[in-house]
């Protein structure tokens, strides 16, 4: 195959070489770009790693009990540091979502609400069939009216029976009188001498004296028949009080069932769902936990997500730690929030752990179930110049590794250099108190030497007693 030689001088083109010469340079052109891809890729990946760690010593801080002082800070936390991690959660009702319950058996009559609708405390969520209630509470005040008439009724027959017992006793006191005065005339009569008064006389003064004696009798009898009927009465009396207390107490049960029958909202608050329809039956003591809830309500205003930590992530949470919320409904929106609660028990199946962070001021499009992101931050420490003195763990490093009132960290899972402020405590032999800037078990490079945050590091670690 003859081959074109170019005269010194002569620009090489692809204009100027032959066509076989053009189809070979083409067969390898697609493989060298690829490899220079593939090598930029692989450079831009782990072009840290291409780089060798810097070797370094580095101590366990030391956490040890006791008395904690510090001459020049006082401590304050809930300030927001570096993030930490993000993990992804629900919306829901924070604490809990609000049931409004039927409390008597029923048959749905009327639903007043749908979901989604807000409602205030009191508003009238939903009917049960009523006239059954109604005319027990009707039925129940009848009753009671009637006993209330009994009532009276014995009331009247007692102020008749003691004007009866007035009148006999002035009848006693008038009888008594006379039986008095019938007794003394036949005294009289009996010390005079015989043959004074006819026989007639004196059976007639004796027979006189039985008759008052009779009358006296009669009366003392009537009062005491008066006497037994008041005791009667009284007795009636106190039988138809406690059916009155019975009939006043079925009256108000029949009542509240009656009431009851109007389920309304236990609070201000948005229809999350809703469980009745008309014609459904709502009974209570039933294995369904929804056999008598009518809607179930949230407050807009308390709202929280519930996040699913993975367990890798997990240690870092903290109650009370500051969180950012953030939700595909609203991107352009950053919802300050606090961790409030951390499950007791982990997801096995899942590898997770559960945290409750409260949305601070959430908006009012966001509804319970929906997707947001939370990003975790980290406490850190506020610190004032005073004198503070606590019980608690006091954490110390060797004196050789604080620089300029900094020390260097070195990261246990990127092996990367981190530079934290510290606010240097008391000496103990040749070490020194950094809590709570550096928490127990940290790695400390003990002789920090041109490093630059982030750099990676060969940790070495160094014993010391």
């Amino acid at each position: 195959m003859p081959i074109n030689r170019l005269n010194p001088g002569q620009l090489l083109t692809t204009a100027n070489l032959s066509p076989s010469t053009r189809r070979r340079m083409a067969v390898w052109i697609l493989p060298l770009g690829l490899l220079l891809g593939f090598l930029l890729i692989f450079a831009l990946l782990f072009r840290d790693r291409l780089v060798p760690a810097k070797k370094v010593d580095v101590f366990s801080a030391v956490g040890i009990e006791e008395n904690i002082k510090a001459s020049t800070s006082k401590k304050s936390a809930n300030v927001v540091g570096k993030l930490m991690f993000q993990a992804s959660g629900w919306i829901e009702p924070d604490p809990l979502a609000i049931k409004a319950t039927a409390l008597t058996d029923g048959i749905v009559d009327t639903v007043h609400v749908l979901e989604g609708e807000l409602v205030k405390k009191g508003d009238l969520l939903a009917t049960l069939v009523r006239i059954d209630s109604k005319l027990e509470r009707d039925a129940m005040a009848a009753k009671l009216v009637e006993m209330k008439a009994s009532f009276d009724a014995h009331c009247v027959k007692t102020q008749l029976a003691l004007q009866r017992m007035e009148v006999e006793k002035a009848g006693l006191s008038i009888a008594e009188a006379d039986a008095e005065e019938a007794n003394d005339k036949l005294r009289r009569y009996e010390r005079l001498t015989k043959g004074t008064i006819s026989e007639d006389d004196m059976l007639a003064t004796r027979l006189n004296q039985k008759r008052r004696h009779a009358e006296v009798d009669a009366a003392k009898a009537r009062i005491t028949g008066i006497t037994q009927e008041l005791n009667q009465i009284a007795f009636e009396i106190l039988a138809i009080q406690s059916q009155i207390k019975e009939a006043e107490i079925s009256l108000q049960k029949a009542e509240l069932a009656h009431a009851r029958t109007e389920i309304k909202a236990p609070v201000d608050g948005r229809v999350l769902a809703l469980k009745a329809a008309p014609g459904q039956k709502k009974m209570l003591g039933m294995d369904d936990m929804d056999s008598s809830t009518i809607a179930i309500l949230y407050e807009p205003a308390h709202l929280q997500v519930r996040v699913d930590v993975p367990l890798a992530d997990a240690a870092g949470l903290s109650v009370g730690q500051r969180a950012k919320i953030r939700s595909n409904l609203l991107p352009d929106q950053v919802f300050e929030g606090e961790v409030t609660r951390i499950e007791g028990a982990a997801d096995l199946q899942r590898n997770t752990l559960q945290a409750k962070v409260r949305i601070e001021n959430p908006d009012d499009k966001l509804r319970p179930e929906m997707l947001s992101r939370v990003e975790f931050f980290e406490t850190t420490i506020a610190t004032t110049n005073a004198v503070v003195e606590s019980t608690g763990i006091a954490v110390y490093v060797p004196k050789e590794a604080i620089q300029d009132n900094h020390v260097w960290i070195c990261d246990p899972d990127t092996k990367r250099a981190e530079r934290r402020a510290v606010n240097p405590g008391v000496n103990k032999d040749s070490m020194v108190l950094v809590s709570p800037e550096v928490r127990p078990g940290e790695w400390v490079v003990t002789k920090p030497l041109d490093l630059k945050i982030g750099q990676r590091l060969n940790p070495i670690f160094k014993e010391r007693l």
